[in-house]
């Protein structure tokens, strides 16, 4: 147990590390959209093939020396914890959409320039 939540606890600072690496980036680079939650996925569903391809190639081979890191429960829990993260970096960006789409204002002013088209503008 208590290696998942070490596991959990490290996910979730990687992935406020990368959130601040990618605001800050959207902030200070003009022209750039880097969604922080879409590559931490994308990051931690490489970790989680790595993590597979050591638990079952590497470690399986050499029971003796790795032998509490090669069993599929430790690799499961590992897993979960893989999931869980992506899982919370997936749900933060969308309560972040929810609350801007929330906070934005819905009236447009509307102007009326010809009879075929019309202009609209934020307030």
């Amino acid at each position: 147990m208590t290696n998942f939540l070490f596991d959990l606890i490290s996910n979730l600072v990687l992935l406020a590390i990368v959130l601040s690496a990618c605001h800050l980036c959207n902030r200070f680079v003009p022209g750039a959209a880097l969604n922080g939650a879409h590559i931490f996925v994308a990051m931690i569903s490489a970790a989680l093939l790595l993590d597979a391809a050591l638990t079952f190639l590497v470690f399986a081979d050499a029971q003796s020396r790795y032998g509490k890191f090669s069993t599929p429960a430790a690799f499961f829990e590992r897993a979960s914890a893989y999931v869980l993260a992506a899982i919370a970096a997936l749900a933060s960006r969308y309560v972040a959409r929810r609350a801007r789409a929330t906070k934005t204002n819905n009236n447009t002013l509307v102007i009326r320039t010809s009879p075929y088209s019309e202009s609209q503008l934020p307030m």
